[in-house]
């Protein structure tokens, strides 16, 4: 080899070698990303997770829900332990349980889940006396009802007497067991119109001028209970007005039916006063704003006679 062939020699074998660039891998070919070896996730993929499982939580929620609504019902239904064994009753007073039990139509061993509630509630409620009923499962065996039961107020005279209470509704003219002289001594309530006659306990009556009146009552009577002992019975008369007979005597007062209250104190110190200046009063007039007119029976009979020739 010639001297020049052999530094050419040494120059080719200064140049290092090359090393052989890899091709670029396929998709298919890599490998997932390793987890460093601290273990901890960029708080990213935490966020990126928990918003993904927020929004299937309803979603997943409402399914079970759903599916619950669905298959609960005859699961219970089909189960022999909600078998109706009792019936608890609270509230009554003039009625008994075996009132309640008769107009509820239940019946021993009747499923507790198969129940109609409302149809229960209905029932019970048509009965006279009972004004509100609520009914609660008790599972695994029973079921509680609370009562509330309707009050006399007064008697009404339609085409036969009546209880009636704050409602308009009649109740029966007969004495409940438990009934006291107290619940028996009220007012009766005569002269309104336009009640059909034929009706029974349980409906309600009160037209207009019914109403008015059995809510005065119930505002005098919440506000002096004692004195109103001393009110026999109670009429309508023109306008917004009630006429009010009183034991012994029988007299007349006139009153208006707003402010109850107001006016039974207005009444009540009148009382002492009339007597002695009206050795013999027929009637107390109170609708007249700021005074109270006295008429003595000589003046009612001659006001009555005058009426009488004026309607003729």
């Amino acid at each position: 080899m010639s001297a020049d062939q052999s530094r050419n020699a040494k120059k080719v074998m200064a140049v290092p070698s090359r090393r052989r660039r890899a091709l670029p891998e396929r998709r298919g070919d890599r490998q997932p990303m390793a987890v460093p070896r601290s273990g901890k996730v960029s708080p990213g993929s935490w966020r990126r997770s928990l918003s993904g499982g927020i929004y299937l939580l309803p979603v997943l929620l409402a399914g079970v829900l759903i599916w619950a609504g669905l298959k609960l019902p005859g699961i219970f239904a089909a189960a022999p332990e909600f078998r109706l064994q009792a019936l608890e009753v609270k509230g009554l007073h003039r009625l008994h349980g075996q009132d309640i039990l008769a107009a509820s139509g239940l019946r021993e061993g009747q499923n507790l889940f198969t129940v109609d509630l409302d149809q229960v509630v209905g029932d019970v409620q048509a009965l006279p006396w009972v004004r509100k009923v609520t009914l609660e499962r008790r599972p695994p065996d029973r079921l509680r009802v609370k009562v509330e039961e309707r009050r006399r107020l007064a008697w009404i005279r339609l085409d036969k007497l009546y209880g009636i209470d704050e409602d308009g509704v009649l109740l029966p003219a007969e004495k409940e067991e438990g009934e006291t002289r107290a619940d028996l001594d009220l007012p009766l309530f005569t002269g309104f119109e336009g009640i059909a006659e034929g009706k029974v306990p349980g409906e309600r009556v009160a037209t207009p001028a019914l109403q008015q009146a059995l809510d005065w009552w119930r505002q005098a009577r919440a506000q002096d209970a004692e004195f109103c002992l001393n009110i026999s019975e109670v009429q309508p008369l023109s306008g917004a007005n009630v006429r009010l007979l009183l034991v012994g005597d029988g007299l007349e007062v006139r009153v208006p039916v707003d402010r109850a209250g107001e006016r039974l104190g207005v009444l009540k110190n009148l009382m002492g006063r009339i007597y002695k200046e009206f050795p013999e009063p027929a009637y107390l007039d109170l609708r007249f704003a700021g005074q109270a007119v006295v008429g003595g029976k000589t003046a009612q009979q001659t006001a009555e006679k005058g009426e009488d020739h004026g309607a003729g």
